[in-house]
């Protein structure tokens, strides 16, 4: 049998017609570089001893690399603990009331308490000026000597009665 042959023509595939490509980049998230990429065994050191030493549960996380090579993790009230790696126990800075740091060697979570109590019933000034409450202001007004008008005068002329002389200029 032979093929049947069309006259009819076919009908013709049109080319796609071209349009303009813009580009279009997707906004990708980006991860926060608030978290470590990684822990360091330091960061793990200091929280395995601080488990072992009972206090208070601290996260791997929270122990921040210092640059000499210890850790150190921060607590809401204030206080830091930090650990170095080869020493045995962690140091305690608490801030005190008066307004300085102390400093404690800490090697268990009772010894941490105890220097936290410490801290907290401070009453040493640290150097700076002491403020005088009402009632040491009043013992401290006793103590000085009431001085009349005429007393201050008598002073002031008997210093001024003095023969001062006038005094020259160093070279001359």
């Amino acid at each position: 049998m032979s093929r049947k042959s069309s006259t009819k023509p076919h009908p013709t595939r049109s080319a796609p017609k071209k349009t303009p490509i813009t580009a279009v980049r997707a906004v990708l998230p980006v991860r926060p570089h608030t978290d470590p990429e990684f822990i360091t065994e330091a960061q793990i050191t200091a929280a395995y001893q601080a488990r072992l030493a009972d206090l208070p549960l601290i996260p791997i996380t929270a122990w921040t690399p210092q640059p000499d090579g210890s850790v150190r993790a921060h607590f809401p009230s204030g206080a830091t603990l930090t650990h170095t790696p080869d020493t045995t126990g962690f140091d305690a800075l608490t801030p005190c009331p008066q307004g300085a740091i102390h400093h404690h060697h800490i090697t268990t979570g009772q010894e941490l308490r105890h220097a936290a109590a410490a801290t907290a019933h401070c009453t040493q000034l640290h150097g700076r000026p002491r403020t005088l409450t009402l009632a040491q202001a009043a013992a401290t007004t006793a103590d000085t000597q009431a001085l009349t008008r005429d007393a201050i005068d008598t002073g002031l002329a008997n210093r001024t009665a003095d023969n001062e002389k006038p005094k020259g200029h160093p070279q001359s």
